[in-house]
């Protein structure tokens, strides 16, 4: 017996829900289905910051406000540190972190002071506040998509 193959979100998706977000205003629908395709991503990408075996995500200010700054690509990530005065090496190393373990991330750098998670900075840049984005993952899950 095959196991089904889990489907992901293609990160170009992404782009056209943050658009749709910004032409309704932030309505609700639209930012539930932005969310629901996150959090639908395989992957969450970060530029890389330490050495192993102290490696995690860049946390950089956004607004004077400590933020995750979240990719939706590999290649996002890398062009942003590139754009940002990391060398060549350094933007190379980039951190893929599974969907499954995003809000435990997110609750440990929480703890630390970061408030919020930018997506794709420079590009899109949409967040949420890292306190909302456990209850914005439970609300996803309690209302499955219609139609």
């Amino acid at each position: 017996m095959s196991e089904t193959p889990a489907t992901f979100t293609d990160p170009a998706t992404i782009d056209a829900l943050s658009h749709t977000v910004r032409e309704s205003g932030g309505a609700l629908g639209p930012q539930t289905a932005l969310w629901r395709a996150m959090f639908g991503l395989e992957r969450w990408f970060f530029v890389a910051r330490g050495s192993m075996p102290d490696v995690g995500p860049l946390v950089g200010t956004v607004d004077e406000v400590p933020c995750l700054l979240a990719f939706t690509t590999g290649a996002r990530a890398r062009e942003f540190a590139l754009a940002n005065g990391f060398s060549e090496e350094q933007a190379n190393q980039v951190l893929a972190v599974p969907s499954d373990n995003i809000l435990a991330l997110c609750d440990q750098l929480a703890e630390h002071g970061v408030k919020r998670v930018v997506v794709d900075q420079g590009v899109l840049g949409f967040f949420a506040p890292l306190e909302q984005l456990r209850p914005i993952h439970d609300f996803i899950d309690q209302h499955p998509p219609q139609g």
